[in-house]
């Protein structure tokens, strides 16, 4: 860029023009603030900025300090549990083996070994360490079958959704508790005929739930027999459950269930005695008691007692 001055005696702007050695001062100058800016923006970056690598190195000094501290703190325990042992073991050389534990050095004389050999406390305490390896060794082979149980057992958790052993109702009571499967008075024709299900003594419009996972394969209203019926399959070792004298039904047909999920509600639809639920548990196209299929709902002594309920009832209600 050129300068320009102006000039009073010709009252006009000259061109100013520079000599080689303002030039090179000039450059010098130049080169020097250069430098300086340089040295100001390394000291900028290099103290209060830090590059990835030096965060991550003092990220893992940082790490290895908390480690030093926690190894630190647990050096203390370990040698109070190694003293503890020392103890022990020389109470055990006093007490069972009538001498004092040997210093294993490089200059040890192992002939002392050989006297505790003759001892008859060494036969004791040789015969107890074997009986004890017997049993460690029994307790590996214990573990490894546990081991595999539970395998075995997690590989099937996801079929026991499939499978109907829950009650079809929210907590009934035992008051509830009707006649299931066998031959039971009709309460209409008052003759024995088979019964295909349990029934439950419950109060109208009471919630129906589906006791396992699965598709909706019937959905059937009728003002006879079984009256509103929903029959669920379950994809595992052919179970299907049906519910029975229903009011409201909530499932349509293809529609896929989940355990606890309300499908209907209890009715009185069909040849029914009382307003009840029918539940029906089917295998293959077996009829199964469905006494049997409530054991992730009870105890063993609840099972008893419904046991008892179901089989002394005579009389069915459908």
């Amino acid at each position: 860029m050129n300068r320009y001055q102006f000039n009073k005696e010709k009252l006009e702007f000259t061109r100013v023009r520079y000599n080689v050695k303002t030039i090179l001062k000039r450059i010098f100058w130049f080169f020097l603030a250069s430098i300086g800016l340089a040295l100001i923006y390394y000291l900028i970056f290099g103290l209060f900025i830090l590059s990835p690598a030096e965060r991550e190195l003092i990220r893992e000094t940082q790490i290895m300090q908390s480690e030093y501290k926690r190894l630190s703190g647990e050096m203390g325990p370990l040698n109070k549990v190694l003293e503890e042992l020392e103890v022990r073991d020389k109470s055990i050389y006093g007490t069972v083996l009538h001498s004092r534990p040997l210093d294993v050095t490089e200059d040890a004389d192992i002939s002392h070994y050989r006297q505790l050999m003759e001892d008859p406390s060494f036969a004791l305490a040789y015969h107890a360490d074997s009986v004890i390896t017997g049993l460690e060794l029994r307790a590996l082979w214990v573990t490894g079958i546990l081991y595999q149980v539970t395998n075995s057992i997690y590989d099937k958790l996801d079929s026991l959704k499939y499978l109907p052993a829950a009650f079809p109702l929210r907590t009934p009571s035992m008051e509830a508790m009707g006649a299931t499967t066998g031959r039971r008075i009709h309460p209409f024709y008052k003759i024995p005929m088979d019964h295909t299900g349990m029934d439950f003594l419950v109060g109208l419009g009471t919630d129906v739930l589906a006791t396992a996972d699965g598709q909706v394969v019937n959905v059937a209203r009728s003002a006879r027999g079984k009256g509103n019926v929903v029959e669920i399959r379950h994809p595992y070792r052919g179970y299907s459950t049906v519910y029975a004298h229903l009011s409201d039904i909530f499932v349509r047909e293809g529609q896929y269930v989940t355990r606890g999920m309300t499908i209907a509600r209890v009715g009185s639809t069909g040849m029914s005695f009382m307003p009840h639920l029918h539940y029906e548990v089917w295998q293959n196209d077996l009829v199964m008691d469905p006494v049997h299929y409530y054991f992730m709902d009870v105890m063993p002594r609840e099972y008893r007692q419904i046991m008892l309920t179901a089989y002394n009832t005579g009389q069915s209600l459908d």
